[in-house]
């Protein structure tokens, strides 16, 4: 039995490990997973070349649903923020810190601030983009991993283990 629907995000260009690690780990924990992108069925393609299926789209999902939210970094999260349904799902999934759990890594925060989740929040990211994070209100920390209520955060693929371990044990 499901232990309920988890989603992670994709778009061209996201960093490999940090999509299909929580994945896979998701999946092995007993969440239905699936991967939301902008368009359904598509093959969108890692930084390194590797290949991620999307199985839904933003408007398939029903956020109420949604048990845990995965935002992988690389350079996607930029082509993500641009779609009002990517954000708008995200948001709804947050629910304001009352809903799923939201966790994202590296250049994965950019999603969550155009979605304007992380206000006032304690979070982590990669270094290059932290002011990114701090102009949208966010209390930003160096630490590798940061949990603040249902938000986990991490810096780079050396965190996933921490980062995946803090979401299994919220969610």
């Amino acid at each position: 039995m499901s232990k309920g629907l988890a989603i992670v995000f994709a778009e061209d260009n996201y960093e490999c490990l940090e999509l299909h690690y929580p994945r896979l780990r998701l999946i092995e924990a007993g969440y239905t997973v699936q991967v939301v992108a902008p368009e359904k069925d598509k093959i969108f393609k890692s930084k390194e070349g590797y290949w991620a299926k999307s199985t839904a789209v933003p408007e398939d999902i029903k956020a109420e649903e949604v048990k845990v939210v995965v935002v992988p970094g690389g350079f996607c999260t930029d082509r993500l923020r641009r779609y009002p349904n990517c954000c708008e799902l995200l948001a709804k999934c947050w629910n304001g810190g009352n809903g799923a759990v939201v966790g994202f890594i590296c250049h994965g925060a950019w999603l969550p601030i155009s979605a304007k989740i992380v206000k006032d929040r304690k979070v982590t990211c990669f270094f290059a983009i932290k002011d990114d994070l701090i102009n949208a209100g966010a209390n930003y920390c160096e630490d590798r991993c940061v949990v603040d209520g249902k938000m986990v955060t991490a810096q780079t693929p050396d965190d996933l283990p921490a980062f995946m371990k803090a979401i299994l044990e919220i969610a």
